[in-house]
Formats: structure tokens, sequence, C-alpha cells
């Protein structure tokens, strides 16, 4: 699985990385009162209620008297640093915490990488559930002796989502190719992802579907330049399916594109 590109268009979804603090029983730290401090945390914000929570793992962070600690809640691993008494709790997160410590700099990293790999399976898994139930703004281009196939969501204002696309070719070596066009970073974003889903509908080859991908990434597409067999219907239905599409994915913990996923065949 490879990871996604460094450079993403972020989604505006509600934050909830607090929401994802959980409690633990860990050996050297006070426990009861981190729940009590990661409680008081949730309060502060709106919407807070009781969470359930689940402790994963806690290791030495190099800094006298403080852990990292990895702790869970639906499924989702969030990495802490943790002072053996409870009371001070930081996200652990190289903007949060910057040290010229060789060791403190090492377990960091290592606490945060454990915690992506973690949380992005569950987000692909998610994700490649969307692909399955939602084809109508999807394309397939098939290759024979793939090794890989993979999956890209992009959205037709995303500029990085637009420098994959100039990469297709490059992919398609040694992978097959699934991509879905949404319409989620803006209005027009979502204009274009249904011209999309209406220009696909009368391709028949992968070269014509290449061609209306690239088309609806040019920086001067035109949605307006795509007529509907029944403007009202069609239309709306198209508008419809893609609005679930983007809730779903949203629901899914997808925060930007594109977003990729590489599965060996």
């Amino acid at each position: 699985m490879i990871s996604n590109t460094t450079n993403t268009c972020k989604i505006l979804v509600k934050s909830c990385l607090l929401c994802i603090l959980l409690s633990l029983y860990a050996h050297g730290l006070d426990s009861k009162q981190l729940f009590s401090t990661l409680n008081k945390m949730l309060q502060s914000t709106p919407e807070s209620k009781e969470v359930s929570m689940k402790m994963i793992s806690t290791e030495a962070s190099g800094l006298k008297d403080f852990s990292f600690v990895i702790l869970e809640r639906e499924g989702y691993w969030v990495p802490l640093l943790a002072h053996e008494n409870g009371k001070t709790i930081i996200i652990a997160t190289p903007d949060l915490i910057l040290s010229t410590d060789s060791i403190v700099e090492k377990n960091l990293a290592k606490a945060i990488k454990k915690s992506q790999e973690h949380n992005k399976q569950l987000v692909d898994d998610s994700v490649l559930k969307i692909f399955s139930t939602h084809s109508s703004n999807t394309i397939t281009l098939p290759n024979k002796s793939a090794k890989y196939t993979i999956y890209m969501v992009l959205d037709p204002n995303c500029p990085y989502c637009k420098n994959e696309v100039e990469k297709l070719q490059e992919y398609a070596k040694d992978s097959s190719l699934v991509i879905m066009v949404v319409g989620i970073l803006r209005q027009d974003s979502l204009d274009k992802a249904a011209a999309f889903a209406k220009l696909i509908k009368n391709t028949k080859s992968k070269e014509e579907q290449i061609a209306v991908l690239k088309r609806v990434f040019d920086k001067g597409f035109a949605p307006s330049s795509v007529r509907y067999d029944d403007a009202k219907k069609e239309r709306g239905e198209i508008y419809a399916d893609l609005a679930l599409i983007g809730m779903k994915l949203q629901q899914a913990g997808l925060q930007g594109v594109p977003y990729i996923i590489k599965r060996p065949n």
C-alpha cells in the first residue's frame, strides 16, 4: 500500500481530534487522573459526550516522567505525550512537540507512524466499500498483467489531483486503475464531477475514458457545456448520488484529496 501524497487539498470537515482521546491503564501513569483530564478536554468542546476509551500501548518518550501513549476510540488511534501524573497531555504531532533530542524525535516518529498506518488502513477499507457501491462517477482502467490495483479519489478543482491524472500512464505500467471523481472541495467541484459522470456514460473505450478525465480536469473546462438528456431528472439524480458519496467519504474519515490506495492483486 502506498502512502497518500504529501500535498493534498483539505476538506473542510468537523475536527474530531479531541473526540478520539481515550482513557487507559498504563504502568507508571495515573490512569484515573488521565481519564479526568481527557473528559475535561472533551467537555470543553461543543456536543461533548461520554466516550468509550481504550489503551493500545505506552512507550518511553525519552523525556523524564513522560510517556508516548496510543489511545483508541471507535477503532482509531491517537498518539499522546502524557505526564505520569495524568494531568498534562499533549497531542503527539511534530508541530506541537519540537525537540532536538534524537531519542525523543525517534520515539515521537515511531508513535505517529504506528497510529497513522493503523488509521489509514481503517480509512482505506471504508473508502473501498464506497468504490464497490458507487460506480456512476468511476472509471476502471484494467491491466491484465497488473501486480497492483490503485484506487484514486480525485476532485477536479484540486491541483494535486490534476498532477495524479498526468501520471496515469506511469501508474498503469504495473497496475490497474480505478478512479473516482468527486465534488467535495466547492460547488464548482460538484458541477464538474456531475459533468464527468454524464460524459463517461457515453464512453466505450479506455482511451475515451481517459480523454474525458483529462477534459474535466483541464483548468478551462466549463461544466455548463455538458448537456443532460433530462436536465431536471438526470442531473438531479447525478447530483444526489455525488452528495451521498461526499457524505460517505467524510464519514469514512477521508480528509483530503487526492486519496490513493494501492493494493496487491
